[in-house]
């Protein structure tokens, strides 16, 4: 997609106009002198009232547009930039269905945010809602070809013109957890993260296969592997684009291609969706695509253990003990909490091998956090008040929300073992924080954060500008927070 700055409305398939939600009649969101004799009727006969995600058609004659799209943002005093997002998001989505392939965007004036983020979280949201994962389907979607901004100055341009290269990494991870887990093995994520070097010259990919990963001594991860049908990998992706510093960052996502629980089988309707517990690791191979694409000047680790989480005559089992990459010894009292196992092998690399000045992890963890959070917003777990602050801020620039939730050193109690240092899951009580605190006991003293995104990477149905299915919710997070560290430097 193509995003075209313009002083004047061009010749296009639809022109979206935003509203505020008043309550004795609407407000237009931008001039609308020379609309006002198409655009009067459906607002006078109550057919569009400015509802937040709310829109209208309108057909005008002898304009350079066919039609008239009118956007509701909601109230203005209650509307945030997240909100414009979603609104811009649900007015792309109208746009698919009609497979409109040119749009030109007006953008809200007079609001209480500086119009270059108001006009980021539009175009943002556009950007964003412009996807569908139709592959297996006969009707293919046609996405929206060019996105042409009416008004848009020069320097705002700057600030808008590279979010299709976002886009672009959220679609990856998108793509990734949408596919069939058949398709989306270890293996596959390898090949992935292989393909990022072809796109920039700053980027080093080394995949280590099992006979790697058994000289790293990594055997909690092939612990969760021995039931599998595809070996494990272990993936290990450098950023280089600062060599003047040896400030490193390292980013770390789970990578269970499909979860069945292992032997301590999930229920079957649980089962529906666990093609998605890689989402950790997919987002952060998009995080990784849209930094090389982006280019900040900053220097970043990722790493993604993968495996599949199945049942085999040689699955692990619950009551074994085996020894992680650190040394320390973990009893398996559940086999359906195995992404912290490869986690823990995971950071205990990142600490005794690139030994970073940060680390953080992105995990479908923990069904706890939904209940403690919902679907909109990410837990966050983390021993540096630091990070917490800016990831906080990341998140709330971006719309991808998180919320810190406490580790408390007492509930250790919790994972207490007869047999060996640790156990890798506790009681239900305190689910999402006694995995955090697992997840810590692997970092010693690295400043890290945990983010658990299980509520927050797969929508039931459409909605804003997230898809069905996979949303890729940390690319945009992850890539914010990058930027800003860079800016800091």
């Amino acid at each position: 997609m193509k995003i075209i700055s313009s002083k004047a409305r061009k010749s296009c398939d639809v022109l979206i106009i935003p509203f505020w939600e008043k309550a004795k009649k609407t407000e237009s969101a931008v001039s609308v002198a020379p609309f006002r004799k198409w655009i009067d009727a459906p607002i006078r006969r109550k057919d569009f009232s400015a509802k937040k995600n709310e829109t209208c058609l309108v057909y005008p004659k002898r304009q350079k547009e066919k039609r008239f799209l009118l956007l509701g943002l909601g109230k203005k005093d209650e509307a945030t930039l997240d909100d414009i997002r979603k609104s811009y998001g649900e007015a792309i989505r109208v746009c698919l269905k009609k497979k409109w392939h040119t749009v030109s965007l007006l953008f809200p004036e007079k609001t209480k945010f500086p119009r270059e983020k108001v006009m980021k979280a539009a175009v943002e949201g556009a950007c964003l809602s412009n996807y569908v994962f139709d592959k297996y389907q006969k009707e293919k979607t046609s996405l929206v070809k060019s996105f042409y901004l009416i008004g848009c100055t020069p320097k705002e341009h700057e600030i808008v013109k590279n979010l299709p290269q976002l886009a672009e990494g959220v679609f990856l991870a998108r793509d990734l957890i949408c596919e069939n887990a058949d398709i989306v093995t270890p293996q596959k994520l390898g090949e992935v993260a292989l393909d990022l070097q072809k796109i920039s010259t700053k980027v080093k990919v080394r995949v280590f296969k099992k006979k790697d990963i058994e000289k790293l001594k990594m055997n909690l991860l092939l612990a969760v592997n021995q039931g599998a049908k595809s070996d494990p990998v272990f993936i290990e992706i450098n950023y280089s684009n600062n060599p003047s510093s040896k400030d490193r960052t390292v980013i770390v996502g789970k990578g269970i291609t499909y979860d069945s629980g292992g032997l301590c089988l999930k229920p079957a309707d649980s089962m529906l969706t666990m093609k998605d517990d890689m989402s950790g690791a997919a987002a952060i191979l998009g995080t990784m695509h849209a930094l090389i694409k982006l280019k900040p000047k900053i220097n970043v680790t990722a790493l993604v253990p993968s495996t599949e989480n199945s049942i085999g005559p040689n699955s692990y089992k619950p009551g074994d003990v085996f020894t992680g990459m650190s040394g320390k010894t973990v009893e398996i009292v559940n086999t359906d909490a195995e992404g912290r196992l490869i986690l823990a092998d995971a950071l205990s690399y990142a600490v005794e091998k690139i030994k970073p000045k940060r680390i953080v992890n992105l995990a479908t963890l923990t069904g706890a956090i939904i209940i403690a959070l919902g679907e909109e917003i990410s837990g966050l777990f983390s021993n540096d008040d630091k990070i917490v602050k800016s990831l906080k801020e990341a998140g709330d620039r971006t719309g991808e929300f998180v919320w810190r939730l406490p580790l408390p050193s007492r509930y250790l109690e919790l994972l207490k073992s007869d047999i060996a240092e640790i156990r890798n899951c506790g009681s239900r009580a305190a689910g999402s924080i006694t995995a955090g605190l697992f997840l810590r006991q692997f970092v010693k003293k690295t400043p890290w954060a945990h983010i658990d995104i299980a509520g927050t990477s797969w929508q039931k149905k459409a909605k804003g500008y997230s898809p069905v299915q996979g949303t890729g919710v940390g690319v945009r997070l992850l890539v914010e927070w990058l930027e800003a560290l860079s800016e800091k430097k």
